[in-house]
């Protein structure tokens, strides 16, 4: 029998550490938690980065055997804790200045440009504490607003008229600071001659040029030892207000193996440029259909959680599989399919209000009443009667979401009527708040 290997996964939480245990290769695994999942998303989104590395640090050290992986499916601050931790203790890992240029949304625009000079973007840098220069500063209408460092879409403003500026600006400059200050923690402890801009640091936004296309898709891969290959393509749709906020994701993707080899030549080219290696990925990609344009909206230097349950419904085992093997240093196991279900979809439910407090979630019964009916179902409920809408963490600009739903299929025509049953037997009851109050 194989040897049983440590794997620390930081920020890990109950939804996700479940699929997990559930990869056939897992009973060789000793999974461990470091920082639970409340510590690196507090609810009050106050984050100190160097007390959590710290934290984890010790955590780590106080193990008996000691890891033999680190990885972490979670944004910042998890995949930069996760970087340092394997450059701490010898661990296989993408560096912690690799991890940064994927990360700081300036940084990688401008080494994206030395890449592929004719495709990247025009990307601004602005400061929301000084809005005469950054007006000054700003493209030509409209453009995306967004920080240096965020995730989930917040503080990210589809700007329209000079109005719509100062109220992102007036924005970021209330919460800017809750990601922008501990990112700059980590960007301090970079070696100096990464290249990091010293100009434009976590407290800053930029203004995008736009970029968009009809089809919105994911690639899922991981680079090993310079070789980039691809796990998993994932398609994203968007809807209500302004048409920004995800709606839901579906798996495999109906994208065509052309444009993936061209979307995965393209992450190879850059991620090389990036010096990222020994580490897994997810980059989102706009493609126009008819002129098989790519355009690469961001690259994340993690596994997707929102992808975790898609993977195990379609292909028997998460994509941790590949991420916790690619750590250990053996040969990852790409999917084969061997899931339930041929394709998979997460729908996320959301609450287009300004703001409200929830007044009503789904009961326990309802919930087990549709695993019953439904194979292939699982659903993360993400608000608790009593909150209040606005004071949910790491929300877009546009909405606020209230649950996730997983479901499996055959079809997406028969994942498409299984959601709308689903989604008519689960109760949300969400009392408005003036927006005076």
């Amino acid at each position: 029998m194989p040897s049983t290997k440590t794997i620390c996964i930081v920020g890990n939480d109950p939804f996700n550490d479940d699929f997990i245990k559930r990869i056939p290769d897992a009973e060789n695994w000793n999974i461990v938690t470091v920082l639970e999942n409340r510590e690196v998303q507090p609810d009050d989104e106050s984050i100190d980065f160097d007390a959590l590395y710290d934290r984890a640090r010790e955590q780590i050290a106080a193990l008996d055997p000691g890891p033999d992986a680190i990885i972490g499916h979670l944004d910042f601050p998890v995949t930069s804790l996760v970087a340092l931790l394997n450059r701490e203790f010898g661990l296989r890992g993408a560096s912690p200045e690799a991890v940064a240029r994927c990360e700081h949304k300036y940084w990688m625009r401008e080494e994206q440009r030395k890449v592929f000079p004719d495709t990247t973007p025009k990307v601004t840098a602005i400061n929301p504490f000084d809005p005469d220069a950054a007006l000054a500063a700003a493209p030509g209408f409209p453009f995306w607003l967004k920080p240096v460092k965020g995730h989930s879409s917040k503080l990210g403003f589809l700007v329209r008229e000079e109005s719509d500026f100062h109220k992102a600006l007036h924005e970021c400059r209330l919460f800017i600071h809750q990601h922008g200050a501990p990112f700059n923690r980590f960007l301090a402890r970079l070696d100096t001659s990464s290249g990091c801009p010293k100009d434009v640091d976590g407290n800053f936004a930029v203004a995008e040029e736009l970029i968009s296309a009809d089809r919105l898709f994911t690639i899922e891969g991981f680079v090993r030892d310079g070789e980039t290959r691809v796990v998993g393509v994932v398609e994203s749709l968007k809807g209500g207000r302004e048409s920004v906020s995800f709606s839901r994701y579906q798996y495999p993707g109906e994208i065509p193996e052309k444009t993936v080899e061209a979307a995965r030549a393209t992450v190879a080219k850059l991620l090389s440029a990036f010096e990222f290696d020994n580490g897994p990925f997810n980059v989102e990609f706009f493609w126009d259909e008819e002129t098989d344009d790519l355009r690469l909206l961001e690259i994340n230097p993690r596994l997707s959680k929102s992808h975790t349950p898609l993977f195990h419904i379609v292909d028997g085992a998460s994509h941790h599989r590949q991420a916790i093997q690619l750590a250990l240093g053996e040969e990852p196991a790409l999917p084969d399919g061997a899931g339930h279900s041929q394709m998979a979809a997460k729908f996320m439910i959301r609450s287009q209000e300004e703001d409200g407090i929830v007044k009503g979630v789904p009961s326990a019964d309802q919930i087990d009443e549709l695993k019953k009916l439904v194979p292939d179902f699982e659903t993360q409920i993400l608000v608790e009667e009593g909150q209040r809408l606005s004071a949910l963490a790491d929300q877009d600009s546009y909405s606020y979401e209230l649950a996730d739903l997983f479901i499996g299929g055959s079809s997406l025509e028969m994942i498409e009527d299984t959601y709308l049953r689903c989604r008519h037997s689960l109760d949300f009851l969400i009392k408005p708040i003036p927006e005076d109050l």
